[in-house]
Protein backbone atom coordinates (compact mmCIF):
# COMPACT_ATOMS: atom_id res chain seq x y z
CA UNK A 1 0.00 0.00 0.00
CA UNK A 2 0.94 3.51 -0.77
CA UNK A 3 2.29 6.00 1.96
CA UNK A 4 -0.18 8.38 1.61
CA UNK A 5 -2.88 5.78 2.64
CA UNK A 6 0.13 5.60 3.80
CA UNK A 7 2.16 8.13 4.96
CA UNK A 8 -1.80 9.02 5.50
CA UNK A 9 -1.04 5.36 7.58
CA UNK A 10 -4.13 3.77 7.12
CA UNK A 11 -4.66 0.43 8.20
CA UNK A 12 -3.83 -1.27 11.18
CA UNK A 13 -0.03 -2.50 12.27
CA UNK A 14 0.89 -5.84 11.23
CA UNK A 15 4.34 -5.64 12.50
CA UNK A 16 6.93 -7.00 10.85
CA UNK A 17 6.79 -10.20 8.68
CA UNK A 18 9.17 -11.95 6.83
CA UNK A 19 8.84 -13.73 3.37
CA UNK A 20 11.85 -15.49 2.31
CA UNK A 21 12.51 -16.98 -1.12
CA UNK A 22 14.96 -18.77 -2.36
CA UNK A 23 17.11 -21.69 -0.34
CA UNK A 24 21.20 -22.16 -1.31
CA UNK A 25 24.01 -23.45 0.31
CA UNK A 26 25.83 -21.66 3.48
CA UNK A 27 29.28 -20.66 2.33
CA UNK A 28 29.97 -17.31 3.09
CA UNK A 29 28.53 -13.82 4.90
CA UNK A 30 28.58 -10.68 2.95
CA UNK A 31 28.62 -7.38 4.55
CA UNK A 32 24.87 -6.34 4.67
CA UNK A 33 24.63 -9.68 7.26
CA UNK A 34 23.21 -11.64 4.25
CA UNK A 35 24.19 -15.56 3.96
CA UNK A 36 25.43 -16.38 0.88
CA UNK A 37 26.71 -19.05 -1.65
CA UNK A 38 30.05 -18.67 -3.79
CA UNK A 39 27.79 -18.76 -6.69
CA UNK A 40 25.02 -16.66 -6.01
CA UNK A 41 24.33 -13.40 -4.77
CA UNK A 42 21.41 -13.14 -2.00
CA UNK A 43 19.73 -9.62 -1.96
CA UNK A 44 16.99 -8.65 0.67
CA UNK A 45 14.24 -6.58 -0.75
CA UNK A 46 12.37 -3.99 2.06
CA UNK A 47 8.87 -2.94 1.58
CA UNK A 48 5.71 -1.59 3.20
CA UNK A 49 3.49 -3.67 1.17
CA UNK A 50 1.46 -5.24 3.97
CA UNK A 51 -1.85 -6.08 2.12
CA UNK A 52 -2.77 -8.13 -1.22
CA UNK A 53 0.18 -5.94 -3.16
CA UNK A 54 2.45 -7.74 -0.84
CA UNK A 55 1.45 -11.51 -2.11
CA UNK A 56 1.58 -10.19 -5.89
CA UNK A 57 5.08 -8.59 -5.34
CA UNK A 58 5.63 -11.80 -3.27
CA UNK A 59 4.93 -13.86 -6.95
CA UNK A 60 7.07 -11.36 -9.14
CA UNK A 61 9.88 -12.12 -6.70
CA UNK A 62 9.45 -15.97 -6.78
CA UNK A 63 9.48 -15.85 -10.84
CA UNK A 64 12.67 -14.07 -10.61
CA UNK A 65 14.40 -16.36 -8.61
CA UNK A 66 13.32 -19.46 -10.55
CA UNK A 67 14.57 -17.09 -13.70
CA UNK A 68 17.84 -15.99 -11.90
CA UNK A 69 19.10 -18.44 -10.34
CA UNK A 70 22.73 -16.75 -9.66
CA UNK A 71 20.71 -14.08 -7.92
CA UNK A 72 17.91 -14.74 -5.03
CA UNK A 73 15.60 -12.05 -3.58
CA UNK A 74 14.40 -12.09 -0.14
CA UNK A 75 11.44 -9.76 0.79
CA UNK A 76 10.95 -8.54 4.15
CA UNK A 77 7.50 -5.94 4.85
CA UNK A 78 6.31 -3.70 7.43
CA UNK A 79 4.45 -0.85 8.12
CA UNK A 80 4.77 1.99 6.40
CA UNK A 81 3.93 3.53 10.33
CA UNK A 82 7.51 2.14 11.35
CA UNK A 83 8.87 1.18 7.99
CA UNK A 84 10.90 4.33 7.40
CA UNK A 85 12.54 4.50 11.09
CA UNK A 86 13.74 1.26 10.79
CA UNK A 87 15.12 1.68 7.23
CA UNK A 88 16.89 4.69 7.94
CA UNK A 89 18.25 3.19 11.00
CA UNK A 90 19.71 -0.08 9.14
CA UNK A 91 20.43 1.61 6.27
CA UNK A 92 22.75 4.22 7.85
CA UNK A 93 24.55 1.43 10.46
CA UNK A 94 25.03 -0.94 6.97
CA UNK A 95 22.93 -3.54 8.08
CA UNK A 96 20.03 -2.10 5.74
CA UNK A 97 18.66 -4.36 2.77
CA UNK A 98 20.41 -3.95 -0.29
CA UNK A 99 17.31 -2.78 -2.16
CA UNK A 100 14.55 -1.43 -0.80
CA UNK A 101 11.15 1.23 -1.70
CA UNK A 102 10.97 4.56 -0.90
CA UNK A 103 8.03 6.81 -1.69
CA UNK A 104 8.84 9.51 -4.23
CA UNK A 105 7.70 12.13 -1.70
CA UNK A 106 9.58 10.98 0.74
CA UNK A 107 13.22 10.81 -1.51
CA UNK A 108 14.34 14.17 -0.42
CA UNK A 109 15.08 13.26 3.37
CA UNK A 110 15.92 9.81 2.70
CA UNK A 111 18.86 10.77 0.00
CA UNK A 112 20.05 13.33 2.17
CA UNK A 113 20.45 11.06 4.85
CA UNK A 114 23.45 9.60 2.45
CA UNK A 115 22.77 5.64 2.33
CA UNK A 116 20.78 5.71 -1.39
CA UNK A 117 22.99 4.77 -4.50
CA UNK A 118 23.14 6.73 -7.63
CA UNK A 119 21.24 4.73 -10.19
CA UNK A 120 21.97 6.61 -12.59
CA UNK A 121 23.43 3.64 -14.88
CA UNK A 122 20.18 1.98 -14.64
CA UNK A 123 19.32 4.34 -16.96
CA UNK A 124 22.09 3.26 -19.44
CA UNK A 125 24.21 0.69 -20.91
CA UNK A 126 23.12 -2.21 -22.64
CA UNK A 127 19.94 -2.85 -21.29
CA UNK A 128 18.64 0.48 -20.11
CA UNK A 129 15.40 1.43 -18.82
CA UNK A 130 14.78 4.27 -21.09
CA UNK A 131 14.18 7.41 -19.37
CA UNK A 132 11.99 9.06 -22.08
CA UNK A 133 9.68 6.14 -21.25
CA UNK A 134 8.64 8.19 -17.89
CA UNK A 135 6.47 11.42 -17.82
CA UNK A 136 8.92 14.29 -17.15
CA UNK A 137 7.10 15.45 -13.65
CA UNK A 138 7.61 11.65 -12.59
CA UNK A 139 11.08 11.31 -12.81
CA UNK A 140 11.63 14.75 -12.08
CA UNK A 141 10.77 13.30 -8.53
CA UNK A 142 13.77 11.20 -8.48
CA UNK A 143 16.77 13.30 -9.75
CA UNK A 144 18.82 15.15 -7.30
CA UNK A 145 21.15 17.39 -9.52
CA UNK A 146 22.56 14.74 -12.15
CA UNK A 147 22.47 12.13 -10.08
CA UNK A 148 18.64 9.46 -9.73
CA UNK A 149 18.06 8.15 -6.36
CA UNK A 150 15.98 5.29 -7.84
CA UNK A 151 13.52 4.08 -10.41
CA UNK A 152 9.65 4.76 -10.28
CA UNK A 153 7.87 1.77 -10.30
CA UNK A 154 4.51 2.97 -10.27
CA UNK A 155 2.47 5.95 -9.65
CA UNK A 156 -0.67 5.97 -7.36
CA UNK A 157 -3.08 8.96 -7.55
CA UNK A 158 -6.25 9.63 -5.46
CA UNK A 159 -9.29 9.19 -7.67
CA UNK A 160 -12.95 8.44 -7.44
CA UNK A 161 -15.05 4.78 -6.58
CA UNK A 162 -18.70 5.22 -6.87
CA UNK A 163 -21.51 2.34 -6.32
CA UNK A 164 -22.80 1.98 -9.48
CA UNK A 165 -26.10 0.36 -8.28
CA UNK A 166 -26.59 3.66 -5.89
CA UNK A 167 -25.92 5.85 -8.56
CA UNK A 168 -28.79 3.87 -11.06
CA UNK A 169 -30.89 3.93 -8.19
CA UNK A 170 -31.14 7.90 -8.25
CA UNK A 171 -31.11 8.22 -12.12
CA UNK A 172 -27.44 8.58 -12.61
CA UNK A 173 -25.97 6.56 -15.44
CA UNK A 174 -21.94 8.20 -14.90
CA UNK A 175 -19.89 9.23 -12.23
CA UNK A 176 -20.25 12.66 -11.33
CA UNK A 177 -17.31 14.92 -13.68
CA UNK A 178 -17.60 18.42 -12.23
CA UNK A 179 -18.73 20.42 -9.41
CA UNK A 180 -22.37 20.96 -10.44
CA UNK A 181 -23.23 16.93 -11.53
CA UNK A 182 -21.46 16.25 -8.00
CA UNK A 183 -23.52 18.60 -6.23
CA UNK A 184 -26.45 16.75 -7.55
CA UNK A 185 -25.54 13.44 -6.76
CA UNK A 186 -24.66 14.66 -3.48
CA UNK A 187 -28.53 16.03 -2.74
CA UNK A 188 -29.80 12.82 -4.98
CA UNK A 189 -27.77 10.13 -3.72
CA UNK A 190 -28.45 11.04 0.47
CA UNK A 191 -31.43 9.51 1.79
CA UNK A 192 -33.27 10.34 5.23
CA UNK A 193 -35.14 7.71 7.41
CA UNK A 194 -38.20 8.71 9.28
CA UNK A 195 -35.94 9.76 12.39
CA UNK A 196 -34.51 12.33 9.84
CA UNK A 197 -30.83 10.57 10.20
CA UNK A 198 -29.27 9.77 6.98
CA UNK A 199 -29.72 6.14 5.97
CA UNK A 200 -27.73 6.71 2.59
CA UNK A 201 -24.84 8.88 2.10
CA UNK A 202 -24.13 9.97 -1.02
CA UNK A 203 -19.99 10.91 -0.34
CA UNK A 204 -18.24 10.71 2.61
CA UNK A 205 -14.39 12.05 3.27
CA UNK A 206 -12.03 9.07 3.74
CA UNK A 207 -8.68 9.82 4.69
CA UNK A 208 -9.44 13.49 5.28
CA UNK A 209 -5.26 15.48 4.39
CA UNK A 210 -5.57 13.13 1.19
CA UNK A 211 -8.89 14.41 -0.09
CA UNK A 212 -8.22 17.83 0.69
CA UNK A 213 -4.80 17.50 -1.26
CA UNK A 214 -6.61 16.15 -3.93
CA UNK A 215 -8.41 19.49 -4.64
CA UNK A 216 -4.96 21.48 -4.32
CA UNK A 217 -3.85 21.02 -8.08
CA UNK A 218 -7.78 21.94 -8.85
CA UNK A 219 -7.70 25.41 -7.27
CA UNK A 220 -3.77 25.91 -8.31
CA UNK A 221 -2.41 25.54 -4.99
CA UNK A 222 0.86 24.81 -4.23
CA UNK A 223 2.94 24.19 -0.65
CA UNK A 224 6.29 25.99 -0.95
CA UNK A 225 7.12 29.05 -2.60
CA UNK A 226 9.93 28.75 -5.37
CA UNK A 227 12.82 29.33 -2.76
CA UNK A 228 11.04 26.33 -0.60
CA UNK A 229 9.33 28.57 2.13
CA UNK A 230 6.10 27.20 3.31
CA UNK A 231 2.87 28.66 1.13
CA UNK A 232 0.30 26.58 2.43
CA UNK A 233 -2.17 29.39 2.88
CA UNK A 234 -2.19 30.78 -0.68
CA UNK A 235 -5.41 31.01 -2.02
CA UNK A 236 -5.86 27.95 -4.09
CA UNK A 237 -4.95 25.92 -0.74
CA UNK A 238 -7.62 28.45 1.20
CA UNK A 239 -10.51 27.62 -1.56
CA UNK A 240 -10.02 24.05 -1.54
CA UNK A 241 -10.19 23.40 2.13
CA UNK A 242 -13.00 26.07 2.39
CA UNK A 243 -14.97 23.53 -0.21
CA UNK A 244 -14.66 20.75 2.07
CA UNK A 245 -15.65 22.94 5.02
CA UNK A 246 -18.57 23.58 3.37
CA UNK A 247 -19.70 20.03 2.71
CA UNK A 248 -19.12 19.46 6.24
CA UNK A 249 -21.15 22.55 7.32
CA UNK A 250 -24.04 22.03 4.84
CA UNK A 251 -24.43 18.56 6.69
CA UNK A 252 -23.88 16.75 2.92
CA UNK A 253 -21.16 14.10 4.06
CA UNK A 254 -21.63 12.38 7.71
CA UNK A 255 -20.81 14.02 10.88
CA UNK A 256 -16.62 14.05 11.41
CA UNK A 257 -17.51 11.58 14.38
CA UNK A 258 -19.70 9.11 12.37
CA UNK A 259 -16.32 7.45 10.85
CA UNK A 260 -18.22 5.94 7.47
CA UNK A 261 -15.30 6.92 5.04
CA UNK A 262 -14.12 3.79 3.57
CA UNK A 263 -15.67 1.74 5.59
CA UNK A 264 -19.05 3.11 5.04
CA UNK A 265 -18.87 2.48 0.92
CA UNK A 266 -17.84 -1.13 1.83
CA UNK A 267 -20.98 -1.32 3.62
CA UNK A 268 -22.60 0.43 1.10
CA UNK A 269 -23.65 3.02 3.39
CA UNK A 270 -21.88 5.09 0.99
CA UNK A 271 -22.24 5.87 -2.62
CA UNK A 272 -18.71 7.68 -3.47
CA UNK A 273 -15.56 8.06 -2.04
CA UNK A 274 -12.58 9.59 -3.20
CA UNK A 275 -9.21 7.26 -2.60
CA UNK A 276 -6.00 5.79 -3.71
CA UNK A 277 -5.92 3.27 -6.39
CA UNK A 278 -4.05 1.13 -4.10
CA UNK A 279 -7.61 0.40 -2.13
CA UNK A 280 -8.64 -1.64 -5.43
CA UNK A 281 -6.32 -4.81 -3.30
CA UNK A 282 -9.34 -4.04 -0.79
CA UNK A 283 -12.34 -4.25 -2.99
CA UNK A 284 -11.37 -7.13 -5.27
CA UNK A 285 -11.59 -9.03 -1.52
CA UNK A 286 -15.33 -8.24 -1.61
CA UNK A 287 -18.49 -9.98 -3.30
CA UNK A 288 -21.79 -8.26 -4.34
CA UNK A 289 -20.28 -4.95 -4.74
CA UNK A 290 -20.81 -3.26 -7.82
CA UNK A 291 -18.08 -0.52 -8.47
CA UNK A 292 -16.85 2.04 -10.72
CA UNK A 293 -13.87 3.97 -10.88
CA UNK A 294 -13.58 7.51 -12.18
CA UNK A 295 -11.32 10.64 -11.91
CA UNK A 296 -11.95 13.17 -8.96
CA UNK A 297 -14.63 15.65 -9.96
CA UNK A 298 -13.31 18.90 -11.31
CA UNK A 299 -14.45 20.95 -8.45
CA UNK A 300 -11.67 24.08 -8.85
CA UNK A 301 -10.71 25.70 -12.36
CA UNK A 302 -9.13 22.83 -13.61
CA UNK A 303 -8.60 18.66 -13.10
CA UNK A 304 -6.33 17.60 -10.73
CA UNK A 305 -5.23 15.02 -7.78
CA UNK A 306 -3.07 13.99 -5.34
CA UNK A 307 -0.29 11.26 -6.63
CA UNK A 308 2.56 9.44 -5.79
CA UNK A 309 5.17 6.87 -6.52
CA UNK A 310 6.85 3.80 -4.82
CA UNK A 311 10.93 4.07 -6.25
CA UNK A 312 12.86 1.34 -5.94
CA UNK A 313 16.04 1.79 -4.59
CA UNK A 314 19.56 0.52 -3.73
CA UNK A 315 21.60 0.65 -0.63
CA UNK A 316 25.49 2.53 -1.04
CA UNK A 317 28.04 0.23 -0.10
CA UNK A 318 27.41 -2.96 -1.89
CA UNK A 319 29.89 -5.18 -3.90
CA UNK A 320 29.67 -5.26 -7.82
CA UNK A 321 28.44 -8.50 -7.86
CA UNK A 322 25.58 -7.29 -5.14
CA UNK A 323 24.86 -3.97 -7.27
CA UNK A 324 24.73 -5.78 -10.33
CA UNK A 325 22.30 -7.96 -9.04
CA UNK A 326 20.18 -5.60 -7.47
CA UNK A 327 19.98 -3.30 -10.98
CA UNK A 328 19.24 -6.99 -12.68
CA UNK A 329 15.96 -7.34 -10.04
CA UNK A 330 14.94 -3.45 -10.64
CA UNK A 331 14.58 -4.24 -14.48
CA UNK A 332 12.87 -7.06 -14.12
CA UNK A 333 10.41 -5.38 -12.09
CA UNK A 334 9.93 -2.39 -14.04
CA UNK A 335 9.81 -4.63 -17.41
CA UNK A 336 6.88 -6.70 -15.64
CA UNK A 337 5.20 -3.48 -13.83
CA UNK A 338 2.36 -4.92 -15.73
CA UNK A 339 2.27 -7.41 -13.22
CA UNK A 340 2.41 -4.93 -10.41
CA UNK A 341 -0.41 -3.39 -11.87
CA UNK A 342 -2.69 -6.04 -11.19
CA UNK A 343 -2.20 -5.53 -7.52
CA UNK A 344 -3.63 -1.78 -7.77
CA UNK A 345 -1.18 0.31 -9.32
CA UNK A 346 -0.76 2.47 -12.37
CA UNK A 347 2.63 1.63 -14.36
CA UNK A 348 5.02 4.52 -14.23
CA UNK A 349 6.27 3.60 -17.76
CA UNK A 350 4.34 4.80 -20.55
CA UNK A 351 4.76 2.00 -22.67
CA UNK A 352 3.66 -0.24 -20.37
CA UNK A 353 0.26 1.92 -19.32
CA UNK A 354 -0.69 2.09 -23.11
CA UNK A 355 -0.37 -1.68 -23.50
CA UNK A 356 -3.93 -3.63 -24.04
CA UNK A 357 -3.40 -5.30 -20.56
CA UNK A 358 -3.41 -1.79 -18.54
CA UNK A 359 -6.44 -1.28 -21.11
CA UNK A 360 -8.92 -3.70 -19.59
CA UNK A 361 -7.99 -2.81 -15.96
CA UNK A 362 -10.62 -0.47 -15.45
CA UNK A 363 -9.95 0.97 -11.91
CA UNK A 364 -6.20 1.57 -13.10
CA UNK A 365 -7.04 3.28 -16.29
CA UNK A 366 -9.88 5.32 -14.60
CA UNK A 367 -7.38 6.73 -12.59
CA UNK A 368 -4.49 6.99 -14.79
CA UNK A 369 -5.78 9.61 -17.00
CA UNK A 370 -5.65 12.29 -14.57
CA UNK A 371 -1.59 11.95 -14.50
CA UNK A 372 -1.01 15.23 -16.80
CA UNK A 373 -3.04 16.63 -14.15
CA UNK A 374 -1.62 15.25 -10.74
CA UNK A 375 0.43 16.51 -8.03
CA UNK A 376 2.76 15.21 -5.79
CA UNK A 377 3.10 16.03 -2.06
CA UNK A 378 5.77 18.88 -1.47
CA UNK A 379 9.20 17.91 -2.25
CA UNK A 380 10.93 18.94 0.74
CA UNK A 381 13.06 17.04 4.36
CA UNK A 382 10.22 18.34 6.34
CA UNK A 383 7.85 16.02 4.70
CA UNK A 384 6.85 14.44 7.92
CA UNK A 385 6.28 18.15 10.06
CA UNK A 386 4.62 19.56 7.11
CA UNK A 387 1.96 17.02 6.50
CA UNK A 388 1.35 17.37 10.22
CA UNK A 389 0.07 20.57 10.25
CA UNK A 390 -2.06 20.02 7.14
CA UNK A 391 -3.61 17.30 9.06
CA UNK A 392 -4.72 19.37 11.97
CA UNK A 393 -5.58 22.53 9.54
CA UNK A 394 -7.89 20.41 8.16
CA UNK A 395 -9.25 18.25 11.16
CA UNK A 396 -10.08 21.85 12.74
CA UNK A 397 -12.10 23.29 9.08
CA UNK A 398 -13.85 19.97 8.82
CA UNK A 399 -14.83 19.64 12.65
CA UNK A 400 -16.07 23.74 11.75
CA UNK A 401 -13.62 24.67 14.74
CA UNK A 402 -12.00 26.95 12.07
CA UNK A 403 -12.44 28.41 8.80
CA UNK A 404 -10.13 27.59 5.98
CA UNK A 405 -8.08 30.17 5.85
CA UNK A 406 -7.25 30.73 9.42
CA UNK A 407 -6.24 27.25 9.68
CA UNK A 408 -3.71 27.30 6.93
CA UNK A 409 -3.09 30.66 8.40
CA UNK A 410 -1.06 28.85 11.60
CA UNK A 411 -0.10 25.67 9.54
CA UNK A 412 2.09 28.01 8.01
CA UNK A 413 3.42 29.09 10.55
CA UNK A 414 4.32 26.37 12.01
CA UNK A 415 5.77 24.78 8.47
CA UNK A 416 7.66 27.27 8.31
CA UNK A 417 9.84 26.73 11.70
CA UNK A 418 10.18 23.08 10.46
CA UNK A 419 11.53 24.33 7.88
CA UNK A 420 13.87 26.93 9.22
CA UNK A 421 14.86 24.94 12.14
CA UNK A 422 15.90 22.19 9.20
CA UNK A 423 18.06 24.63 7.47
CA UNK A 424 19.52 25.97 10.68
CA UNK A 425 20.41 22.29 11.04
CA UNK A 426 22.00 21.27 8.19
CA UNK A 427 23.47 24.94 7.78
CA UNK A 428 21.80 25.53 3.94
CA UNK A 429 20.22 29.10 2.89
CA UNK A 430 17.18 29.08 1.03
CA UNK A 431 16.85 27.45 -2.58
CA UNK A 432 15.23 28.42 -5.87
CA UNK A 433 13.74 25.83 -7.74
CA UNK A 434 11.95 23.28 -5.83
CA UNK A 435 9.12 22.10 -6.56
CA UNK A 436 5.43 23.11 -5.54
Amino acid sequence: MSIFSNLGIRGSILGLAAIVTGIGVTRSCDGGGIVTSQHRVDLTFWNGFTGPDGRRMLEIIRDFNRENPDIQVSMQRMDWATYYNKLMVAAMDQRGPQLFVVHASTLPRMYRSGFIENSARLYSGSDPIPSADYDPYVLQQVKFKDQYAGVPLDIHPQGMYTNAEMLRAAGIQQPPADKASFMRALRLLTKKSNSGDASQWAFALTLWRNNFQSLIPQFRGRYLKPNGDADLNNPGNIAALQFLGDLSREKLIPPPENGLGWVGYRQKKVAMVWDGVYMLGDLLRLQGLDYVAAPIPQIGPQPGTMADSHVLCIRKGLSEAQRTGAETFIRYLSKNSIRWAAAGQVPARRSVRQTPEFASMPVQSAFARQIPFMMYPPRTPVLFEVTLEIDQAVEKVIRGNADAKTALDLANVNAQRGIDRDRAEQKIAPAGGIQP
